[in-house]
């Protein structure tokens, strides 16, 4: 432990002159804009309230925030990481149409589209990006994990928005608590509670470009049994050409509270997905019409089944003789995706290769953990165990002829140990480790490959202190070092898709790749402040990261092969700003800098391609009565470069949204606004060198102008 408090301590000197540097330069001055702009207008407005509603809003956004992304239930006050939350009515007031559009208004997470409808999301945090091919964030839904194991992928429509209560993003390493496909960060989903109570909600949705939808949920109960039942379907042509987008969704729960000492909950979950891909387009492309499709991608289409399986026992009492509670709780499911697609991968401006993919993946996986409270000390130990297939095929386009072949296994074995001891009422402590032991194995067009053996131990230490003790000042700062990793996927490693590039067969996987590790330092607080006689409150938060990293897995587009950067720098800020005006206005603003760059090599000093030097969101919303709530909001998306070399980048953009939303007893109505000011911008891209030209062409996803969407909603 002490050469682990040596070492944080060595880092957090050695970053003092660049955090110094980015807080001047690319926090204070933006935030204090924002903050100024945000306070004027609530001065501006005035609303006559009484006594009783100026005590509500500045106790209601000082309640506790209770969080579970340490493993280990507490508040967000005294947490040792990087955390946020959504809840289900700041949920219900953000303009969204899917889980990752309501995750952009998350301190430190940004998504980039390769779709212009949005169909096709892919998150970054902490300058972790992936290029669409592999996730860097763990999602659990009610402690069951959503991720793929065999490629990391999330499949983000799985989780309706309209079953959401609460969302907690956990931001940094959590490789420590979570193993390896947690190294960028975990999102925590609840949407069930403990009781299944008899309940009846339809939402029905309509927009433009011929974008449909509907979801159905019952809910059923006898005495402590609980059923529920949800269904949902969203049908669209796309903004462009060759864009259609169909998604199906069936979920159940059952609920046992009967137990004599705990809970069983089932849960069973199916997807299906069709959705055909417009492709990029060249700068020429989209000044002639942004809305066609690149007729290299005009037969790709994606068909994907999706099944999953889920067994969860939470076992909660104080043991005999005892005043010191335990809980023990047991998860274990299964998950199952087919997908058959048709994939052009843009050659030059005027050549592709389009090649029939079949791929399925099977995951088993079970998690066991036992947490006791001894007074002060919170202790939680568990294990978990992950086995995954991955079978890969292609053929040519009338899939007559086979050209390749992949398959791996995945097994996977963890611990993990995690203690937080209160010294005081002010200061505590968070120390933890992951241990992983993973082994890969798999053939290349029916070629064995050298199994691959991974042990990796992630340790965890954090502090906290509270500053501030007073009920309605309270602030915590925090301080948190971790080592976290990540095992490359096994389709990067077996996913043998051959392209014939001017007479030379390019296999894209890399059986060689390693993982990928780093050494975590954050730095933050969390603030909260209000007044028991005023109807002002709100909320601060900030957080510095940097991360140093060896053998980040990337793409590279020059030679259409996964590898490993030998040494890459992670460093940034985050941070949140909320301004409450009783329980009737808020500003709501969020920023994200990210300095991500080559540690090494020629093109030492240079950002990581995709990622965005710096993103902000604002929300202002307007509580008019206890009917009308109204919202706009604003994203920046900040320059972001496409290539290795810094030659090529993606401009930035600002975009406006804005919802309407009524309720009215049982009934509620919304009218969502997206991209008000129709603004014309592209999303993500890449770079590519054409032969025949003899230079580089850049390749764009447009982004959906301007679209206006309807929802009915009825609860019984």
């Amino acid at each position: 432990m002490k050469g682990s408090m040596v070492k944080m301590l060595i880092m957090v000197k050695k970053n003092c002159l660049k955090l110094t540097y980015l807080l001047t330069q690319k926090v204070f001055f933006p935030f204090f804009m924002q903050f100024f702009f945000g306070f004027t207008i609530i001065n501006s407005i005035s609303i006559a309230q009484s006594d009783q509603e100026m005590m509500y809003g500045s106790q209601y956004m000082l309640d506790e925030i209770v969080v579970v992304g340490d493993r280990v239930e507490g508040v967000l006050k005294k947490s040792t990481s990087a955390t946020a939350v959504l809840t289900e009515s700041e949920l219900s007031s953000i303009p969204s149409k899917n889980l990752a559009e309501a995750l952009n208004y998350l301190t430190g997470i940004v998504f980039v589209n390769q779709d212009a409808s949005g169909n096709k999301p892919v998150a970054i945090i902490r300058g972790f990006y992936g290029g669409g091919e592999a996730e860097y964030i763990l999602l659990n839904v009610n402690g069951v994990p959503i991720n793929d194991l065999t490629s990391g992928l999330i499949n983000w429509s799985l989780v309706p928005m309209d079953n959401i209560k609460r969302i907690e993003i956990t931001r940094g390493g959590g490789s420590a608590v979570y193993g390896d496909m947690a190294i960028g960060g975990v999102i925590n989903v609840i949407t069930d509670t403990e009781d299944i109570n008899k309940k009846t909600d339809l939402n029905i949705i309509g927009g433009q470009f011929g974008n449909k939808g509907i979801n159905l949920s019952q809910s059923f109960n006898i005495g402590s049994h609980g059923l529920q039942l949800n269904g949902n379907l969203i049908q669209n042509d796309g903004y462009r050409d060759h864009s259609k987008f169909e998604n199906n969704t069936i979920s159940t729960s059952y609920v046992n509270n009967s137990l004599p000492i705990g809970r069983l909950r089932m849960n069973f979950d199916y997807s299906s997905l069709n959705q055909d891909e417009a492709g990029p387009l060249t700068e020429q492309l989209l000044n002639e019409n942004r809305k066609q499709s690149n007729i290299m991608f005009s037969n790709d289409n994606q068909l994907r089944d999706q099944l999953d399986f889920a067994i969860s026992f939470i076992s909660s009492e104080k043991q005999d003789n005892k005043i010191d509670p335990y809980q023990l709780s047991v998860r274990a499911g299964m998950r199952s995706y087919n997908q058959s697609q048709t994939r052009t991968l843009q050659l030059t401006s005027q050549m592709g290769d389009s090649q029939l993919e079949d791929q399925d993946n099977q995951v088993l996986w079970s998690q066991t953990q036992y947490e006791q409270d001894f007074g002060n000390t919170k202790f939680v130990a568990g294990g978990e165990t992950e086995f995954g297939v991955f079978n890969s095929k292609y053929y040519d386009i009338e899939k007559i002829n086979q050209l390749s072949n992949g398959n791996g296994e995945r097994s996977k074995l963890g611990f993990y140990l995690e203690g937080k001891h209160s010294f005081n009422k002010k200061m505590g402590a968070t120390l933890g480790a992951h241990f992983d032991l993973i082994q890969n194995s798999g053939k290349v067009n029916e070629v064995p490959q050298d199994k691959s053996k991974i042990n990796h131990v992630s340790p965890r230490i954090g502090l906290h202190y509270q500053y501030l003790e007073p009920k309605f000042f309270e602030g915590n700062f925090f301080i948190n070092w971790s080592k976290a990793f990540k095992a490359p996927s096994l389709d990067q490693l077996y996913d043998t898709r051959i392209i014939n590039f001017y007479y030379q067969e390019i296999n894209y996987s890399n059986p060689s790749l390693v993982p990928q590790e780093s050494t975590n330092l954050d730095l933050g607080l969390y603030q909260k402040f209000g007044f028991p006689t005023s109807a002002i409150s709100g909320e601060v938060s900030l957080a510095y990261y940097n991360l140093d990293i060896k053998n980040e897995i990337d793409f590279d587009m020059a030679t259409f092969k996964y590898g490993n950067i030998s040494k890459s720098l992670h460093s940034g800020i985050e941070g949140s700003f909320g301004l409450y005006l009783a329980n009737r206005i808020r500003l709501n603003s969020t920023f994200n800098v990210m300095d991500v760059t080559f540690g090494e090599g020629d093109n030492k000093g240079n950002q990581l391609k995709n990622i965005p030097r710096t993103s902000y969101t604002n929300r202002f919303t307007i509580k008019v009565n206890s009917i009308i709530n109204v919202v706009v909001a604003h994203r920046f998306f900040g320059e972001a470069f496409l290539d290795d070399a810094n030659t090529a980048s993606l401009p930035a953009y600002n975009a406006i949204d804005s919802k309407l939303h009524l309720s009215l007893n049982r009934l509620s109505l919304s009218f969502d606004i997206f991209n008000i000011m129709d603004s014309l911008y592209n999303s993500g891209g890449y770079m590519l060198f054409d032969p025949l030209l003899q230079e580089n062409v850049k390749f764009l996803y447009p982004s959906q102008g301007r679209y206006i969407e309807a929802r009915i909603g009825y609860s019984l």
